[in-house]
């Protein structure tokens, strides 16, 4: 069973990610230019209320003769370390902006106080996952659910950096110029296709990683619930899908592809019982789940978009390329397990 601080903090991390991605979105798409806006209000509540919880936590913990530090609930410690960068971060932000401006386009990732305030950010939401792999298995899903949000709010922290990396614009609507109808333009279109067509490549590939990455670390931890990893594959791609979304179609994309690749992945782990000894499985999941995350995406944009400018090799193939990706992440930690001393 997941403890109150578990529930407390899921819900601190989800608030503070929710006005992080809010306000990314209007430094995108909008002029910001005061420290003090409702976004940031909505991020520094958050980071307040999850201090206050440790703290709070932390002193109910404490036995006679003990620190402070030694009274942190077990799977936590790391967690006041980032809700104290957090917190750092936000007044060395407040410092830079006075001296740099604000920032409006994809320099925001980059800014040093949005790193360590990422950072801070990161360390807090892995607390309940970490405080939940101290115990055994919860046997309802209800109960793993701290766990697997934590998972996927740490996903986005990662995310959030790498942002532009997300929407592989495949959609009709994206297509670029026919090289056709602009004869004289021949070279230059063609060199942004190549571009772009690399960029989307790379884009799939890295989506697939992380997917697979979350999926099969947790797999490969404890044992889930039916439905587990169709919460965890929509909790890592929510967020930053809606705040780089031009329209509610595009969000229901996201939710109907991450929900059908998390399905398949929970209908695998009833059947087939992956796990590092049962490497084989383990593999196939690792392919399986981003591989169908892309083929719902293709599949589901049709009816939402009209379809996709890919070609067959194109669309196919990155079809085939994320569930490879995956197969790598498998491996790895097949591998690492498989090469530990049984002594």
């Amino acid at each position: 069973m997941p403890s109150s601080l578990d529930w407390f903090l899921t819900l601190a991390v989800t608030w503070i990610v929710t006005g992080l991605f809010i306000d990314a979105h209007e430094h995108l798409l909008e002029t910001v230019e005061t420290f003090f806006n409702p976004w940031h209000g909505i991020m520094y509540s958050g980071a307040v209320f999850s201090a206050v919880v440790l703290a709070v936590a932390t002193v109910r913990n404490r036995r006679p003769g003990q620190t402070l530090w030694e009274a942190v609930p077990a799977g936590y410690r790391l967690s006041v370390l980032g809700v104290a960068g957090l917190i750092l971060g936000g007044a060395l932000d407040s410092i830079w902006h006075a001296i740099y401006g604000f920032e409006h386009q994809l320099d925001l990732l980059l800014s040093p106080p949005h790193l360590l305030l990422l950072a801070g950010l990161f360390f807090l939401a892995v607390g309940p996952m970490r405080s939940a792999f101290l115990r055994p298995p919860a046997t309802r899903l209800v109960d793993q659910l701290p766990m697997l949000i934590s998972m996927g709010l740490a996903c986005h922290v990662i995310q959030f950096v790498m942002q532009i990396g997300f929407y592989p614009e495949a959609l009709w609507r994206d297509r670029p110029l026919p090289q056709a109808e602009f004869q004289s333009e021949q070279f230059v279109l063609s060199v942004f296709l190549f571009y772009k067509q690399a960029l989307e490549m790379m884009i799939v590939v890295w989506q697939s990683l992380l997917l697979a990455g979350a999926v099969l670390y947790l797999v490969a931890r404890t044992r889930l619930r039916f439905g587990a990893l169709a919460i965890v594959c929509v909790a890592e791609k929510l967020w930053v899908g809606g705040e780089l979304a031009n329209d509610i179609n595009q969000v229901l994309l996201i939710a109907l592809s991450s929900v059908a690749a998390g399905l398949l992945g929970d209908w695998i782990v009833s059947r087939l019982a992956p796990s590092l000894q049962n490497a084989g499985a383990f593999r196939f999941l690792g392919f399986v789940v981003p591989a169908a995350y892309f083929g719902a995406y293709f599949t589901f944009a049709v009816p939402l978009f009209g379809g996709t400018w890919w070609d067959a090799s194109f669309l196919f193939g990155s079809i085939a390329l994320a569930g490879i990706a995956g197969v790598f992440v498998a491996q790895l930690l097949v591998g690492g397990f498989q090469a530990r001393p049984t002594s």
